[in-house]
């Protein structure tokens, strides 16, 4: 009895772990990202060079911040503790973090009663100043 009760235990905690996201698996929102890339990339002036038509797609305002909002307060919380942990990521995400942190942190001044994920929540959905990818992802999420 005491071995099958671990066996169950075992097996719900790899059934979790398969479950859990991790760093750099592919997100619930892609289609929705693709469908607003999408969509800002032929609202741009289209008698540039591609080139220059993603560099400018890539800095148009987002509806929100492409990231869940678990993995948002994870990485903001190890933010707080060591700002230099944003340094292992690249520049584009370096940069959304930081953007997304700025905004979390005057919701929670704002708002100081509320939980850390429901500040970082409301943040990621308050729109983004860019969709922060560099033109070469933007491509090829655009080209899939």
């Amino acid at each position: 009895m005491h071995c099958y009760i671990l066996s169950l235990h075992a097996e719900f905690i790899l059934c979790i772990i398969y479950i859990m996201k991790k760093k750099g698996s592919s997100c619930d929102f892609r289609h929705r990202r693709a469908a607003e890339l999408r969509a800002a990339f032929f609202s741009q002036d289209l008698y540039s060079t591609c080139d220059e038509v993603m560099k400018k797609t890539v800095k148009t305002p987002s509806s929100r911040f492409w990231v869940e909002p678990e993995r948002a307060r994870d990485v903001i919380s190890r933010f707080e503790k060591d700002p230099d942990s944003l340094t292992r990521m690249y520049p584009e995400k370096q940069r959304m973090y930081r953007a997304l942190y700025e905004k979390y942190k005057a919701l929670h001044l704002k708002n100081p009663s509320e939980s850390k994920i429901n500040c970082v929540t409301m943040a990621i959905y308050s729109g983004a100043p860019e969709f922060f990818l560099s033109p070469a992802t933007a491509r090829s999420i655009l080209y899939q």
